[in-house]
């Protein structure tokens, strides 16, 4: 019981949230170069007032669909990151599956 103990603190440590640590940049940094390069292209022409068709014909179909697939990219991974963790305690689970058991084989206490 005392690993697991231990295992639960150190669980509980890196399940903290930490204001040093920039979500974005962690999700941008799973981006190769030429997606970066594409999403800088996107956002410039953005930000130079193009709309969204005519930034568009201006980079192609195709790089534009690839822009578009990296910030969905980038979208997913701070989805991932700021998700609350979906854990169960153990005692949690040992009586669910007790329940089973007793409901399966009728086992009763």
């Amino acid at each position: 019981m005392k690993s697991l103990s231990g295992l639960e603190r150190r669980i509980a440590v890196l399940e903290r949230p930490t204001a040093d640590i920039d979500l974005l940049e962690i999700a941008i940094s799973k981006l190769n170069d030429n997606e970066l390069g594409l999403i800088e292209e996107y956002r410039s022409l953005c930000k130079a007032g193009f709309a969204v068709e005519e930034a568009r014909e201006m980079m192609s179909d195709e790089s534009y669909q690839m822009a578009i697939d990296a910030i969905q990219k980038v979208d997913q991974e701070l989805q991932r990151l700021t998700a609350p963790p979906a854990r169960q305690s153990i005692a949690n689970i040992s009586k669910r599956k007790k329940r089973v058991l007793e409901i399966d084989h009728g086992i009763e206490d």
